[in-house]
């Protein structure tokens, strides 16, 4: 029977519900349409769905279906127990009684409809695609928006939650789109049950994945009695907490499950006053993606406290702790011994007693979750590439520049990482020893690597395009030109003619979109209705790539694109970044079929949940073995694909096959660590939990701490771009153990100066006490400095080490790429002390527009 004919039969379905289930008949089949039917009718009216259902399948003449429905599959079962039917049936206008409604399997049911008795996979959520009515005895009826309803779990997913249910600390491994977070639901509600006074952390590091993990799973798979104990709390735009006006730490005294970013824990673990929390006030934290809890990671960070309470102060309560990962990963190793101490130092930091994996249910998690069709297409390279040639050329030029003897000769050809390293280091060099024209001519070689490489990947006229932005930005600040500065911006506008006219010859365009269009084409037309995501590297690409597809009659006929990126804005242009609110936005057009194109970078490889994604397209793009396998995760729909499309110099082909080496070492890694005996495996981790400490004693030690403050007295901050002198680094003051700011007004007006955020710009980032209000820059080159900060109604400079150079009399010059490796401290702010009210200028000149 087709699912399609019981729509007309069922006016308790609205219609968007009934065109959804109509377009996943077309596009995904039968089995799909009948996922989705008995998912969106038990949310209908517990008055009219049941009703409904049993009349459609009447006029369907689906006896098989009617008879699993109003009574058992088989006559072995044992008999319903009245008083369970009577809880189940409970808010419907039927009773066992009057309807002699007995138990009804949803699996079978499904399998009936669909004439197939062999079909046993149950129903899937949208969402989580976590569900299968369980076992021949579990109830369709337990779908019910009942009060108290039970979390339909799967026999696999049970054994995934025994050891945290008894209380262990754990880390879960199962595949992505296995359900992980319908059993951390499951534990949650679990514990509170057993704990009524306990607290619950849940914490992400995707502030996107906030929302999803609330709206798509705790919220719909909670009980309604538990509503009111969930909050939410991401520091941008979306927070329960914001929308109280309260703070996380009232937040964390009103609500027992509390789903938040992990940064937010850690800023309150670290502060001094009144909004202080202690890990001892949570009873269970969960860690989602749990394998990022590793060297200077913000769950690390807590776990670092976690780890110092426990040996430190043993007596002190602590929380449950239980990790969530689809992989571990190998940490970059070679070897398996390397593999297994990687996996090891992971469940080290996180205090687990074991490494979870579905052991006794392998087989169902298997059949549920499924693999996508791996696929990997190299193509030829260009024949000719007179661009790239053209782009070499005035690259040799800039290099005489800076070295006529010919002495810097670069190691590696241009357009490779390795060049692109050589140049950095050159950029580092120039910059410590105050040459400034080395340093200018080595930012501009690395434009002309950047374009090479996009050459590589997209279009002449994007790389083109990329360059030129570039120089537009530099005649911005002309008038603070030295030779070197001129120099460079001859070479480019002396052959931005030829350039443009190599851009408009097509055969001389990329083949690697050739074969990219026809894989988008192939996708789109094996199945109707099909949706994808195309992963590029850099956000910059994720545009041009739009632009590409937005051209190109074949494809703009066949896609809704948009992108997905990060929401931090990094070093790259403000206009290449996205709010949290956006990145919504762009995942509910693209989960609700408006969309049907996802180019995306690597943001949306973990977590994102999107179920009727078909296809992957990793486009020139291959990093580690946790990467492919959260990507290819993202294929969830029946017969999805993922394929790597890619150049042939670019080795990514080998790359990939190196990734699913790991991936076989990994299994084998946790095969191994399972099969330690207990004593073995307790020594291991306290073996790595014990040099934790020391380390952590070590960086804490309060003599140590001194020192570094001592040692930021007379270590003077440079531009890094133009060597102008910034400020002593004891001049800067601490907010919230993170924050490097410059409380004196006079910083913004001599020596840097503050960019406000433009009225139009989308909404910045916010945080509980602080939000960006714009950039600071160089007030003599307009070099990136940092971020202004408004905190708690004042406004700061919070500069980046990474735009600095280091200078310390007697030393040599630095360039750290983080706080931590500057080897300073500097001391905490005081409000009393260093804030003075300022009047910062913000410059809206139209120069710096």
């Amino acid at each position: 029977m087709m699912v399609r004919d019981l729509l007309p039969h069922l006016p308790c379905l609205p219609q968007e519900d009934k065109e959804q289930i109509e377009q996943m008949w077309k596009s995904s089949g039968n089995t799909r349409a009948a996922d989705v039917l008995l998912e969106k009718i038990v949310r209908c009216d517990p008055q009219q769905w049941f009703k409904e259902l049993v009349r459609a399948l009447g006029s369907a003449r689906d006896e098989q279906s009617l008879e699993l429905l109003l009574g058992r599959r088989g006559t072995d079962q044992d008999p319903i127990d009245e008083d369970r039917l009577s809880t189940l049936f409970q808010g419907l206008a039927i009773s066992p009684a009057n309807e002699e409604v007995q138990a009804a399997d949803a699996s079978a049911m499904k399998a009936a409809m669909l004439d197939d008795p062999n079909l046993d996979e149950g129903y899937e959520d949208e969402d989580t695609g976590d569900f299968q009515a369980r076992g021949q005895g579990s109830l369709v009826m337990e779908f019910l928006e009942g009060p108290e309803r039970s979390i339909p779990m799967r026999d696999y997913q049970l054994e995934l939650a025994e050891d945290a249910l008894q209380g262990r600390n754990i880390v879960i491994c199962a595949p992505t789109n296995s359900g992980k977070t319908r059993v951390a639901v499951y534990i949650c509600k679990d514990h509170l049950e057993k704990n009524p006074k306990g607290k619950v952390l849940v914490m992400v590091n995707k502030v996107h994945l906030v929302e999803q993990h609330f709206q798509k799973q705790f919220k719909p798979l909670l009980p309604k009695s538990f509503h009111g104990r969930l909050g939410t709390i991401s520091g941008e735009n979306y927070s329960s907490a914001e929308e109280e006006h309260i703070s996380f730490k009232q937040l964390a005294e009103q609500k027992d499950i509390i789903i938040l970013t992990a940064q937010i824990l850690e800023n309150h673990l670290s502060r001094t006053d009144q909004e202080r929390v202690e890990l001892s006030d949570f009873s269970l934290m969960i860690f989602d993606e749990c394998h990022h809890t590793q060297k200077e990671n913000v769950y690390n960070k807590i776990m670092g406290r976690f780890m110092l309470q426990k040996f430190d102060q043993p007596g002190r309560p602590r929380p449950q702790i239980v990790g969530l990962t689809a992989s571990p990963g190998v940490g970059g190793a070679r070897t398996h011994e390397k593999a297994v101490s990687h996996i090891l130092q992971i469940l080290a930091n996180l205090d687990a007693s074991k490494l979870k994996t579905a052991e006794k249910h392998e087989e169902e998690l298997k059949k549920v979750v499924g693999q996508p069709k791996r696929k990997c297409e190299i193509t030829n390279e260009r024949l000719q590439d007179p661009f790239g040639d053209e782009l070499k050329r005035m690259m040799q030029q800039i290099h005489g520049l800076i070295d006529a003897e010919g002495e810097r000769r670069p190691p590696a050809d241009f357009g490779t990482q390795m060049y692109e390293q050589w140049v950095v280091e050159m950029e580092k060099e120039g910059g410590m020893k105050s040459n400034r024209r080395v340093q200018t001519c080595a930012e501009h070689l690395r434009k002309y690597n950047d374009a090479l490489v996009m050459n590589d990947t997209l279009r002449m006229s994007d790389a083109f395009q990329y360059l030129k932005e570039f120089y537009v930005k530099e005649n911005d600040r002309r008038d603070v030109f030295d030779d070197t500065d001129e120099g460079l911006t001859q070479i480019f506008s002396g052959n931005v003619l030829r350039l443009e006219k190599l851009t408009k010859m097509s055969q001389y365009e990329n083949p690697n979109l050739e074969a990219l269009k026809n894989k988008l084409k192939q996708e789109c037309e094996a199945k109707e209705g099909a949706r994808g995501i195309l992963y590029t590297k850099t956000r910059q690409s994720t545009r041009y790539l739009l632009d590409w597809i937005r051209n190109t009659p074949e494809l703009n006929d066949l896609l809704r694109a948009d992108q997905l990126t990060g929401t931090g804005t990094g070093s790259v242009s403000k206009n290449n970044h996205m709010t949290a609110i956006k990145q919504r936005e762009v995942i509910r057009r693209f989960r609700e079929g408006e969309l049907n194109l996802l180019i995306a970078t690597t943001v949306a490889e973990e977590g994102l949940d999107i179920k009727e994604c078909n296809f992957v397209i990793r486009y020139g793009l291959v990093t580690n073995e946790i990467a492919m396998m959260q990507a290819s995760g993202r294929a969830r729909a029946e017969d999805s694909t993922y394929t790597l499309v890619a150049g042939g110099k670019s080795g990514a082909g080998q790359r990939e096959e190196n990734n699913m080496y790991k991936i076989q070492m990994m299994h084998r890694a946790i095969k191994y660590i399972q099969d330690m005996p207990a004593d073995q495996y307790e020594q291991q981790i306290k073996k790595r939990q014990r040099a934790v400490c020391s380390e952590l004693h070590h960086r804490n030690n309060p003599a140590i701490k001194a020192r570094k403050q001592a040692a930021a007295s007379g270590t003077f901050l440079h531009c890094k771009k133009c060597n102008q002198k910034a400020c002593d680094a004891a001049e800067l003051r601490l907010i919230e153990g993170a924050h490097h700011v410059h409380p004196d007004p006079e910083f913004l007006r001599t020596v840097g100066k503050a960019d406000q955020a433009d009225e139009d710009d989308e909404p910045r980032l916010q945080f509980p006490d602080w939000s960006s209000a714009g950039t600071v820059k160089c007030r003599r080159c307009e070099q990136d400095w940092g971020m202004l900060m408004l905190h708690k109604g004042m406004v700061l400079p919070c500069l980046s080490i990474k735009n600095f150079i280091l200078r310390k009399q007697g030393l040599p010059a630095r360039r750290p790429k983080k706080w931590k490796a500057s080897g300073i401290a500097v001391a905490e702010f005081d409000y009393a002390t260093d804030m003075e009210t300022p009047e910062v200028d913000m410059d809206t000149s139209d120069d710096d527009l």
